[in-house]
């Protein structure tokens, strides 16, 4: 039956997979790293890239799908060794269950169409849960150092599979006799005070005590020395797939993401201390549990989309344990503790969509501990109500149409965008991008793919690395990589001519700004002339935002809208209003939360006139920023973030006030001029609310034109109106 399942699974999944890389988070680096045997970044995962750089080899459609297929193939193989562990002991019924919560949870199939290391993560999870429960009912000296051994080996996958050591090591020496009182003592340590500890040192340290001193306190007695000898020499036999980073690094691989060749370096990437600026790091702009509850919040949606009412069954089976053997059941308890609420209380991660992305595959740690539980549940039920408990697992990710939501068997969106951008790159150039899945998709498909070799993809997010500046030496002494957060970083890219151009998501500082000109999906800093022609642009699947599957998908359509806006900007400064206007209708329908297309859609229909039109437009404006201010306060957006989305709502709300102002309503300019003042204080606010205030009332035109040149010194119309008020007074 565990190969029925394994093959049903499996079927499933590839009924779904997608036919190339999947827009999803690190997904172009896997690929690289796997394909080329390179370093990727922090841990670096060994064992992934080993395991697949073989599935590289089978001659399978594409790199990336083979890719896939690893990942779907761990995936079935997660749920068959879960039914298999749980059958002799919960029934056949309890076993297909919790394979089938598994199986159809969104998290997990999620991960199970793409080239990263989560499913094999799982599927290493499942196997140590079923074995640490095997070893508490049957202390083989077998066993034990198998165990280890695995221990050790799957780390080398992902290494926060750690999170579930203190559980697991106290659940399979949960046969070794204890102390009075010490299986207590043990639960209060491991749930709150080796936790406290963590949260408040910011180390990882208290958790490496625990899982430490559980082990030494559960191997005493007969026979310790041996069971510990074993133990940390099997472990640390599993561990050495690790050596692979500094040995490989020294050979110079194409991805050497930080080095580890040099000591220093690869604890740095063991521990993950230096990971070039990552988005991840922006948890340590919060205070210490300051996001906490938002995060429960999320969690909360995601058992409730994977398990449903299944949710009691964990519950009665939790409970079932707890009866059945207290001290087997802390040591579940303290593995899903830690991996779910201490994992969420130390990741302190803003409840943002992007931020959401990144921490969801986390939830199937904790998930899988939820799914022995689960059978528990059901295997207390009886013979006819375990039929129907399957059957309601089953029915509910139908119901909510599970696998309609995760069909990309026709997902192009990476093969697209990278065709679209190296179309749009003249020969021999320098292409900088910033975003995870827009530079690893380049990186993909130029490596992996083997398509434009000439040209240099930089990533402006680790140009600032010395090791990052140190791999572009050795690969090419012509190119000058330095950090790209200065416009000095970009003058070197350019010496000698050589073309620069970027991505949509890439942020190039202030000063340059101005001077970019659009190209297709990319923009150029210097050497390139001319446009690009738009049918050359390919596009397939999902054309708008909101019909995207996922987060990532929706950013590469995002970059669609954002590169029809920055084309239409270029078009109005030559005049060709008509085709601006054009070119952000498009944009705005891919997508419509973009709230820079209607601002200057309203610029462009009242520079033709069109006051009324623009009035409109610049309303959707307003209301756009309204709900992005509102979401970035529910998102808990740092202040600099919030700071200028105030300031460009301000900006859009004196636009609308001098659309009304146009249109002869002054009450209702005062309004979005008094408006935008409230939200951010701009010159050009001060300055229309003196043009209104000019003839009616001196002294508050007096006092506006006074409030714009302190906020703006050279504002040049401030500056003559307010002489010329001061000179009728005289």
């Amino acid at each position: 039956m565990s190969l029925g399942v394994f093959l049903g699974v499996l079927a499933l999944y590839l009924a779904k997979l997608p036919p190339v890389l999947a827009p999803w988070r690190d997904t172009g680096e896997m690929t690289v790293a796997a394909s080329t045997l390179g370093v990727a970044h922090p841990t670096s995962y060994p064992l992934y890239v080993l395991l697949g750089r073989l599935a590289s080899l089978v001659p399978l459609g594409n790199p990336a799908y083979r890719l896939n297929l690893l990942s779907a193939v761990a995936g079935a193989a997660a749920c068959a060794l879960l039914f298999a562990a749980l059958r002799p002991r919960k029934g056949a019924w309890a076993g297909l269950a919790a394979a089938a919560c598994l199986a159809l949870n969104p998290g997990f199939w999620a991960v199970s169409q793409v080239s990263e290391m989560y499913s094999l993560w799982v599927l290493s999870a499942v196997a140590l849960i079923a074995l640490a429960g095997r070893l508490s009912e049957d202390p083989s000296e077998r066993l034990w150092p198998a165990f280890c051994y695995l221990c050790g080996l799957l780390l080398a996958n992902r290494l926060d599979l750690i999170l579930l050591a203190p559980g697991l090591v106290w659940l399979a020496l949960a046969s070794r006799p204890s102390a009075r009182g010490e299986d207590g003592l043990w639960l209060g340590a491991a749930l709150f005070l080796f936790p406290a500890v963590s949260a408040l040192s910011g180390s990882n340290l208290p958790a490496a005590a625990l899982i430490a001193g559980t082990f030494l306190a559960r191997a005493r007695g007969d026979g310790a020395a041996r069971r510990i000898a074993w133990g940390v020499g099997a472990g640390l036999a599993g561990l050495s797939v690790y050596l692979y980073l500094p040995v490989r690094s020294a050979t110079g691989p194409l991805l050497d993401w930080n080095h580890p060749a040099a000591p220093a370096n690869l604890l740095d990437s063991l521990l993950r201390t230096r990971y070039g600026g990552t988005l991840d790091l922006i948890s340590r702009n919060y205070g210490v549990g300051e996001l906490f509850a938002d995060n429960l919040r999320l969690w909360g949606a995601h058992l409730w989309d994977a398990f449903g009412p299944a949710l009691a069954l964990a519950a009665l089976g939790a409970f079932a344990d707890l009866c059945h053997d207290r001290s087997r059941f802390y040591g579940r308890l303290a593995a899903w503790w830690w991996a779910g609420p201490v994992f969420l209380f130390l990741a302190n991660m803003p409840p943002n969509p992007h931020a959401a992305a990144i921490i969801d595959p986390h939830y199937l740690l904790s998930d899988a501990v939820l799914l022995f539980w689960l059978a528990g549940g059901v295997a207390s039920l009886g013979e006819y109500r375990r039929a129907l408990a399957v059957a309601a697992v089953l029915a509910w990710p139908l119901a909510r149409a599970v696998p309609e939501r995760l069909d990309r068997r026709a997902h192009f969106h990476t093969l697209d965008f990278a065709a679209n951008a190296f179309r749009a790159a003249p020969s021999g150039s320098v292409v900088v991008a910033k975003k995870d899945v827009p530079l690893y998709a380049l990186w993909h498909y130029q490596t992996v793919a083997g398509r434009r070799p000439d040209l240099r993809v930089v990533s402006q997010g680790l140009a600032g690395a010395p090791w990052y500046q140190a791999d572009w030496r050795r690969r090419d002494h012509a190119l000058l990589v330095t950090s790209l957060a200065v416009p000095e970083g970009w003058k070197a890219l350019g010496v000698a001519g050589v073309p620069v151009l970027m991505t949509q998501d890439a942020e190039p500082p202030e000063p340059l700004a101005p001077g970019l000109s659009p190209r297709g999906l990319l923009q150029a800093y210097s050497g390139v002339a001319g446009g690009l022609p738009r049918d050359l642009l390919v596009r397939r699947g999902a054309r708008r935002a909101e019909d995207a599957p996922d987060f990532f998908t929706r950013d590469l359509i995002e970059g669609y809208a954002a590169a029809d806006f920055r084309e239409a900007v270029a078009l109005q400064r030559e005049r060709r209003s008509g085709e601006a206007e054009a070119l952000l209708q498009e944009g705005w329908a891919a997508s419509w939360q973009f709230p820079d297309i209607p601002l200057f859609l309203g610029y462009v229909q009242a520079s033709t006139g069109r006051m009324a039109e623009a009035a409109v437009s610049y309303a959707a404006a307003d209301g756009l920023f309204a709900e992005k201010l509102e979401l970035a306060e529910r998102y808990r957006a740092l202040p600099a973030v919030v700071s200028g989305l105030r300031r460009q709502a301000a900006e859009s709300a004196t636009h609308s006030g001098v659309a009304h102002e146009k249109l002869g309503d002054a009450a209702g300019a005062e309004a979005h001029y008094r408006r935008a003042l409230a939200l951010y204080p701009l010159a050009e606010t001060r300055y229309n609310l003196a043009v209104l205030a000019w003839g009616k009332d001196w002294a508050a035109a007096e006092e506006h034109l006074s409030e714009a040149l302190r906020l703006d010194p050279g504002h040049a119309a401030a500056a003559r109106s307010l002489a010329a008020l001061r000179s009728r007074r005289r």
